[in-house]
């Protein structure tokens, strides 16, 4: 035998969009649903964010908020608030996931975007049943 060593096949590196959505879904426990225009996510914290919610599941949602460069800490409260409608649900913890740039849908746009994924805490019975409710009266299929 050569001393020669064999350098393994490289090929099915690169994964497409639909791979990566696939291997997300995998390792999510709970289905998530895109949530109907006017229901915003408000973070009390250190910083201050509010965004329109993209979509929610009973572990976690996004919301997009226009980026102030200030750095969110971890500690703090969730609001959900619907337009016309006022507050929803109030003082739900939350952890922050991912929080990324969004590319704008207008070439001409100087705003820039953010889309923030956080986790909810511990949520106690009587806000389990009120995300339930949110999720059935204002979601539009999974996302």
């Amino acid at each position: 035998m050569s001393g020669r060593r064999i350098k393994p096949e490289r090929t099915g590196l690169r994964q497409t969009a639909d791979d990566k959505k696939r291997r997300v879904s995998d390792r999510r426990r709970k289905k998530r649903y895109r949530v109907r225009r006017g229901a915003f996510a408000a973070l009390v914290n250190g910083t201050q964010r509010l965004g329109q919610i993209k979509d929610i599941s009973l572990v976690g949602l996004s919301f997009r908020y226009i980026d102030s460069r200030e750095k969110t800490t971890s500690q703090g409260v969730l609001k959900i608030l619907l337009a016309g409608g006022g507050l929803f649900m109030d003082n739900l913890p939350f952890k922050p996931v991912l929080d990324v740039e969004v590319e704008s849908e207008s070439p001409f746009s100087t705003v820039r975007m953010r889309q923030m994924h956080i986790a909810f805490g511990d949520l106690s019975p009587r806000q389990l049943s009120r995300l339930d409710e949110f999720i059935l009266n204002h979601t539009m299929g999974e996302a």
